[in-house]
């Protein structure tokens, strides 16, 4: 019971210091200098964003986050719009989603000009299912299966904007940078 304690203990700590947002959040979008990006994210399926703002490295992380995979899990995960075209994913993003987990998107002003790097992964939950027969304990363990996207680098051009979607398949990792036209 201890050791459970221990590993919700750290597991939570180690969540909450998962970044969601960037230090230019409060800025204005100013066309001429910079760009915008819609990361999508999902409850055990997130995606990274890093980015240099003003000289300084800055990794944000959409899904897979203690809050945000509850809230997608519950169904009360919102989209986080910045006035973005829409496209066909993210009209209806929850139409890919998958059983208990929401996809939902959020998108950011980033730098023109500056390399962007983005990936993802798919973080499974194990599962142990213990029954009994008259004479024996039977446990199964349900190891998921993990991966870790390729790391796909572009530099946005000033006035553009950029969708970042997941590979739709719950076998593999990955993302397609999409310029919205």
């Amino acid at each position: 019971m201890k050791n459970l304690l221990l590993v919700s203990i750290m597991t939570l700590g180690a969540t909450a210091c998962v970044s969601t947002e960037l230090s230019n959040q409060h800025t204005p979008y100013d066309a001429t200098k910079d760009a915008r990006i819609r990361l999508y994210g999902q409850n055990g399926r997130p995606s990274f964003l890093t980015v240099d703002i003003d000289g300084k490295k800055e990794k944000v992380t959409v899904g897979g986050g203690l809050g945000q995979a509850f809230s997608s899990m519950v169904g009360a995960k919102g989209n986080e719009s910045i006035g973005m075209p829409e496209t066909s994913l993210s009209k209806n993003p929850s139409a890919h989603s998958k059983f208990l987990s929401s996809i939902f998107f959020k998108e950011f002003v980033i730098p023109a000009n500056t390399k962007v790097q983005v990936t993802n992964e798919i973080i499974p939950m194990d599962s142990t299912h213990t029954h009994y027969t008259t004479t024996e304990k039977i446990t199964t363990v349900i190891k998921g299966k993990s991966c870790k996207g390729n790391t796909v680098t572009f530099i946005p051009e000033a006035g553009k904007d950029y969708e970042v979607a997941p590979i739709s398949s719950d076998r593999e990792c990955g993302v397609t940078v999409y310029e919205i036209k």
